[in-house]
């Protein structure tokens, strides 16, 4: 074993999740993984990456459908295999596993995205409260700050199956942040996203190793634009057109950073702070609630 390289150890189920789907992953040079935690811009990379491949702002695909949740069971697997390999344009699938749960491949490029673990925490709430099923309505708490806090005083228990919480994200977040120095793994910000989408896709190209043209990046970028994908949601929501969503274009909701100061009080953000602390260094800290920005 090579503990200097990305190892799974660890399998992640949970009532949708299935690890033993890795096991059915056949790899291709230049695969792209995109891997984030929940709510931290998977559907918007997986735009980006859409956009980046084809070359093109009018999209024929729909990029939640071709890129599949590859270890989520909405669909089954041999369905998903077989469509990947039918695929002769460069693959890019999604994941909300931590890198010890997913296997490592050196042919294949991981892009790991991350958030202000409030705003994300924020942007679950609109989620399971525009699932049509209702079925995660828990995470959505009538009192905000007891739910904030809950999520953010829970601790980290390996391979939960309820993984809503503020330490699995920090988890999720560490398994990615050991492993940059690799030249397969790189990490994106949200926050850098929403401040210059236009350069941080130039940047991503250059690291997927994909050429724009200098005069292409410009519509590409207004492509990607969070307004746009709203407006188009039909095409970008994941299950867009399979009534998953009370309302297709809230999948997008804000977009926006900073979503929780008008909600938490003070007891609520020091809750916080006192985790944070404890589960992480302060550039690290840093780098996840602001990215470059901060």
């Amino acid at each position: 074993m090579n503990l200097e390289l990305p190892q799974r150890t660890v399998r992640y189920d949970s009532p949708i999740i299935d690890a033993a789907r890795w096991d059915h992953f056949s790899p291709r040079d230049g695969d792209i993984v995109i891997c984030t935690p929940p709510k931290c811009g998977t559907t918007w990379t997986q735009a980006i990456c859409a956009l980046l491949i084809f070359g093109t702002p009018e999209l024929k695909v729909k990029p939640g459908v071709i890129s599949p949740w590859f270890d989520a069971t909405h669909h089954p697997i041999e369905e998903v295999t077989a469509m990947l390999e039918a695929q002769t344009h460069r693959r890019f699938i999604k994941t909300h596993t931590p890198l010890d749960g997913v296997p490592y491949f050196s042919q294949c490029q991981y892009l790991a995205v991350f958030r202000d673990p409030r705003d994300a925490h924020f942007s679950m709430r609109n989620h399971v409260l525009n699932q049509a099923s209702g079925k995660n309505a828990h995470r959505a708490t009538q009192d905000i700050g007891a739910g904030f806090r809950h999520w953010a005083e829970r601790p980290y228990v390996e391979a939960e199956r309820d993984n809503f919480s503020l330490a699995n994200l920090i988890h999720h977040f560490k398994t990615y942040r050991q492993f940059e120095h690799l030249p397969n793994i790189h990490l994106m910000h949200y926050s850098d996203m929403r401040h210059d989408l236009r350069g941080e896709m130039l940047g991503c190209s250059h690291y997927l190793g994909i050429d724009v043209a200098e005069n292409k990046i410009e519509v590409l970028a207004a492509a990607a634009e969070f307004e746009n994908m709203k407006r188009k949601a039909d095409q970008f929501a994941p299950g867009a057109g399979q009534n998953r969503w009370k309302d297709e274009g809230r999948f997008f909701n804000k977009g926006s950073n900073r979503q929780w100061q008008a909600d938490l009080s003070t007891d609520d953000l020091a809750a916080y702070d006192v985790r944070m602390r404890e589960m992480l260094s302060e550039t690290d800290r840093v780098w996840l609630e602001d990215g470059r920005g901060a």
